[in-house]
């Protein structure tokens, strides 16, 4: 059976896809690139938004317009009876049960099962990446306002620190150059007394990746301890630490469990530890009672912090959380308007971020070349582009970066490594 894979939403809905090819490839499945080539269309949605919630349904339809089996997984389908009333979808799998996502298929389409199965543990995945995506928990049990993941994916849990290494051995084994550990919240991993600095200390020092990145780190939950691995240069200088508001008072009709001035002085000790490292965050406009006022505090606390890299996204109300029903609603053309200035204040940042870093050298790792032009990242999240890259698919090379780009740098090489 020829299987084609849709993700939509966050760098962990990602991994679970990467994770869902591999059980369908060792199964004697086929993984195409293009919807056209598929018999089956596996949909892994998000419902984080009523926009991602749309999509998702969108994106089931497009498989039955091709006249395609459609299976519907992820947080859109921890509903599952609403999901199975779509009229294009074949299978629900419920979030609750997609890590049997290949059982359930076979099971429903029994036809579709490979005559002869040969067992394989590690399958390499056809789609040329230079970076494996590494779950290690799932689930949050926080109650931020404003989101449903706890509804979606239920309560925190981690995966055992041996299956997590074991994944990550075979990544680098079967030649993926950087290994990116995320989850909902990864800083909430726990196991039997460890920790994600335990975790991250066996992954740096036993999987054999040459690079290791980190996802999203709570603000509240950074076991300071990590800071001190930074010393080893096989983990990426890059740390996403969500803001979501630069106002405190926002922060509290939020429910986040910190103050700006709390974040600030994380901030400071970050950078401190990790010299030159990037830091990116997440920042809502317009959250429900968020006054000119609050949202010049978010502003100009955002303009001061220096983010490398900022997701600024207006406030929508999302069905089934708290702040759906909170009063003071600030009204669509407010909230626009604010998203413009946020959005010039993150331009401005990102901008004087690559500014920083001209005249640097820095260890690029080369991604699959687009239109001929080599592009790829640092260990610090900087995007650089060259025509020398475009040779250099999963290699290093150190770069001086001497002019700047749209998103991005210009680099010679300066070292291949």
């Amino acid at each position: 059976m020829r299987v084609y894979f849709t993700n939509l939403g966050c760098k962990l809905n990602q991994a679970e896809i990467e994770g869902f090819a591999r059980d369908f490839l060792a199964a004697g499945h086929e993984v195409v690139g293009a919807l056209a080539d598929a018999d089956l269309h596996v949909v892994n949605s998000c419902t984080v938004t009523h926009t991602a919630a749309r999509t998702s349904r969108k994106a089931a339809g497009r498989g039955r317009r091709n006249g395609l089996r459609t299976v519907l997984t992820g947080c859109y389908a921890s509903d599952p009876t609403a999901a199975a009333r779509l009229a294009e979808v074949d299978l629900v799998v419920p979030n609750t049960e997609k890590d049997r996502l290949l059982e359930r298929v076979h099971a429903a389409f029994p036809e579709a099962v490979p005559e002869s199965q040969i067992p394989v543990p590690y399958v390499h995945l056809p789609f040329g990446n230079t970076r494996a995506l590494l779950k290690v928990e799932d689930g949050c049990n926080m109650r931020c306002a404003f989101c449903i993941i706890p509804q979606t994916r239920g309560r925190q849990r981690s995966r055992p620190p041996a299956d997590v290494l074991a994944e990550a051995r075979a990544h680098a084994a079967s030649g993926y150059q950087e290994i990116v550990v995320t989850g909902v919240q990864i800083s909430a991993y726990r196991w039997e007394g460890l920790g994600l600095f335990d975790l991250v200390r066996i992954l740096v020092q036993e999987s054999g990746a040459p690079r290791l990145r980190l996802t999203s780190i709570a603000p509240w939950d950074l076991d300071e301890r990590l800071l001190g691995l930074w010393s080893d240069r096989r983990l990426c200088r890059h740390l996403h630490l969500s803001l979501q508001s630069g106002a405190t008072a926002t922060l509290r009709r939020m429910r986040r469990p910190y103050t700006a001035e709390a974040y600030a002085r994380l901030l400071e000790r970050v950078r401190s530890a990790i010299p030159g490292g990037a830091i990116t965050t997440d920042v809502i406009v317009g959250f429900p009672g968020e006054t000119e006022a609050d949202f010049e505090a978010s502003r100009d606390f955002v303009e001061a912090a220096r983010f490398a890299k900022i997701h600024a996204f207006p406030f929508s109300p999302r069905p089934g959380t708290e702040a759906a029903a909170l009063p003071d609603p600030v009204p669509p053309t407010e909230i626009r308007e604010r998203m413009e200035r946020m959005l010039a204040t993150a331009e401005q940042a990102e901008t004087g971020f690559r500014r920083a870093a001209l005249g640097r050298r820095e260890v690029v790792l080369w991604e699959k070349p687009r239109d001929g032009m080599g592009h790829g990242l640092t260990d610090n999240y900087l995007r650089v582009f060259s025509p020398e890259g475009a040779k250099l698919w999963n290699r290093f090379s150190e770069m001086e970066l001497v002019e700047l780009a749209d998103e991005g740098l210009l680099g010679s090489v300066a070292r291949s490594l």
